[in-house]
């Protein structure tokens, strides 16, 4: 450590030459090195959203739609194998079009993405292009994982649960109105007017007509039958049953809108309609009493006068559709927290989507302020009857159905969005900084359903978040040294780290250049953790740049207090899901089997890490098939379609070692051998040794 350096951390100001500013260098965590084109990865993007009734998928991923296809008409043997190249290159032809600007439905796309492989690969990929485009499940809009994914994403599952909702209202009136007006039509044919020829005529039907002589049989029926069912009175009041039932706009064709891109505008079209909702709801009690015969005027009338807009509970607005309203908090704008929250307690049934694109408020940063975003959900939390959904972009797919069960809340709800696009200007994917900002503890996700249950631990969950009993998720970090040597750290992935994505915070850190490395700079997890620290130190991150060469930064003290204050937010929401109660490795060297930070494969358990074993490092897998191809027993894909170690006992040592040379990315750790007696073992572990 330098007094430089020291400097730098105490006061964020450069005082010397011997640090440099990260501005313009595109800088980027270290554990990022490995992801440069994601259009070359098979991940949960893109999403394709359909459009369904019914319980039916209402979103699918591209990569599992074409998986599913695949599984079902691609034939064995090397035909099939041809099939699957030429199909999967086809997926990232369609991910290389959305990164192109392009959108559209997924068979629109599709056949962009086939004219540009059939004019390479000819009759043979076109035939195989086709036959898999036939066995596809479902089409729908392609969307990828951008700025605009939040409010697609949103809308689309809201108008799923809304038409859900518009259905069951639609069913319950039109059952109604037809058992009233037949009421009404038998007591009619009652009448002296009902058995006129003409009437008798029309109830017939013009293909039987010429069967029946009708003024004869109006004569024959001219007597009276019996005195009218319905009294003036109660045909009154059905007709006016009927009036409002046939006129309400709630559903149907000429049906309010229910979306919204201001609460106030939402709450004041609610209010508005209230009236009607109220009259809404008596007409349909009336019309269900009237159906079973079981109004009494001198018991219903009373009560009924006074029913309107007041008598309106949770259980009646919960017949209509809820009220969506977007907002986008990414520049500052819109509503504050205040407002949000006081609407969301008011107990309207607004469904409320709040896209952040910042986690740091430096307007307010003298302690580490956090942005809107970051504490709106546990705010609405503190409610009590609010469905409340916080998530990055990046996990939509993967919290669908939670998505779905706030949409279906009676109530009032909170979904709270980190976009990951930024200002625009890092040049990174939004999914890898939206997926570094769950894996960081910038923006965990969890959700609070009033209605799971009694008490928090049925009603709170962490959502999906990676390695969630530790404070931060530890990985290995592997570079070269300054004699090109490999090395390798484990580090634990911090929101410090995550910040490094953000050029509007590069304030913050300072670039050190590698001659002035030195033992006093030490990894900021070791200070957030408590392990190191004092004066003797002072704290720094790994970054790459755009040419992925290594840069080692320090970090001013307000950005370390703020990793303190993000800590301390994950403990407890640590605490309301339980984990606390489990035994937490804090140490940074803990030997555990990671995932990347920003894998786009589903995180992995944590498990001891034994070198005899042989594995995969599955989220690093580019699906090439190599080794599966050469044993489908021992090696077998996930449901991301990258490769794990199936069944280590399902082949030879020899076939682990052969896969590890011939693997592209040199993944595969073939461990030792389980048969001491297998021929040609001198050799082999010797051969081993490269990926050991």
């Amino acid at each position: 450590m330098t007094q430089e350096q020291r400097f730098f951390h105490l006061t964020g100001k450069r005082s010397g030459t011997g640090l440099g500013s990260v501005d313009g260098l595109s800088l980027r965590p270290a554990l990022f090195a490995g992801f440069h084109d994601l259009t070359r990865l098979r991940y949960d993007y893109p999403l394709v959203l359909v459009e369904c009734e019914g319980d039916g998928p209402f979103v699918h991923t591209l990569s599992g739609l074409i998986d599913a296809s695949l599984a079902e008409t691609a034939p064995a043997g090397i035909a099939g194998e041809r099939m699957r190249r030429t199909v999967l290159r086809l997926e990232r032809e369609v991910r290389a079009l959305l990164a192109e600007g392009s959108s559209g439905l997924l068979s629109t796309l599709w056949r962009e993405a086939a004219d540009r492989l059939v004019a390479v690969g000819g009759v043979p990929a076109e035939q195989d292009l086709e036959r898999a485009r036939t066995a596809l499940r479902a089409d729908g809009q392609v969307v990828d994982c951008d700025a605009e994914l939040p409010s697609l994403f949103v809308a689309h599952v809201w108008r799923i649960a809304q038409a859900g909702t518009a259905r069951r209202l639609q069913c319950t009136i039109d059952t109604l109105v037809g058992k009233l007006s037949d009421l009404v039509r038998a007591d009619h044919l009652r009448s002296e007017s009902g058995r006129r020829a003409d009437m008798l005529r029309s109830g017939v039907g013009a293909s039987h007509a010429a069967l029946f002589d009708f003024d004869v049989m109006a004569k024959l029926l001219a007597g009276p039958s019996g005195k009218s069912a319905l009294s003036a009175e109660r045909r009154r009041r059905i007709d006016g049953v009927l009036a409002v039932l046939r006129g309400q706009r709630f559903v149907g064709g000429e049906a309010h809108g229910y979306e919204f891109a201001e609460i106030d505008t939402a709450l004041a079209a609610f209010r508005e309609r209230l009236p009607a909702m109220a009259e809404l709801v008596k007409a349909i009690a009336v019309a269900e009493l009237e159906v079973a015969g079981h109004y009494v005027e001198s018991k219903h009338d009373d009560y009924l006068r006074g029913y309107d807009q007041r008598s309106l509970g949770s259980a009646e607005l919960a017949l209509f559709p809820g009220y969506l309203v977007c907002l986008d908090a990414r520049h500052g704008g819109g509503p504050g927290r205040t407002r949000i929250v006081e609407a969301l307690s008011e107990g309207v049934p607004l469904k409320i989507l709040v896209e952040t694109d910042d986690i740091l408020d430096e307007s307010t940063f003298s302690e580490g302020s956090f942005s809107l975003g970051t504490q709106l959900a546990r705010s609405a939390m503190g409610l009590g009857g609010v469905f409340v959904l916080q998530s990055t972009s990046s996990n939509l797919y993967r919290v669908r159905e939670r998505a779905l069960a706030a949409m279906d809340y009676p109530g009032p709800a909170l979904l709270s969005v980190f976009a990951g696009a930024g200002d625009g200007t890092s040049g990174l994917p939004p999914y890898l900084v939206a997926a570094a900002a769950m894996q960081s503890r910038a923006f965990p996700a969890f959700s609070y359903d009033p209605a799971a249950g009694d008490d928090w631990a049925q009603r709170f969950s962490l959502e999906e978040n990676p390695q969630p009993a530790l404070t931060w998720p530890v990985h290995e970090l592997a570079y070269a040294d300054g004699e090109l040597q490999r090395s390798s750290e484990r580090l634990p992935f911090t929101f410090v780290d995550f910040i490094v994505c953000d050029p509007r915070h590069t304030a913050h850190f300072a670039s050190v250049p590698r001659e002035s490395w030195n033992g006093g700079m030490v990894p900021v997890g070791d200070l957030l953790a408590g392990s190191a620290g004092g004066g003797e130190t002072v704290p720094c991150i790994y970054a790459v740049d755009a040419d992925r060469r290594l840069h080692k930064l320090v970090v001013d003290q307000k950005l370390v207090q703020a990793g303190r204050r993000c800590a301390d937010t994950w403990h407890r929401l640590q605490e309301l899901e339980g984990l606390k109660s489990r035994p937490e490795p804090i140490a940074v060297s803990a030997s555990v089997t990671l995932a990347s930070p920003t894998s786009p494969a589903a995180e992995a358990p944590a498990v001891e890490l034994n070198s005899d074993e042989p594995y995969i490092e599955t989220p690093r897998c580019t699906s090439c098939n190599e080794c599966t191809l050469a044993n489908n027993r021992m090696f077998a894909y996930d449901e991301n379609k990258q490769a794990y170690i199936k069944d280590p006992s399902a082949g030879t040592y020899r076939q682990l070692v052969e896969a590890a040379e011939s693997c592209q990315v040199a993944i595969i750790h073939p461990g030792k051998p389980r048969d001491p007696n297998e021929a040609g073992l001198a050799e082999l572990l010797k051969r081993a040794e490269a990926f050991a």
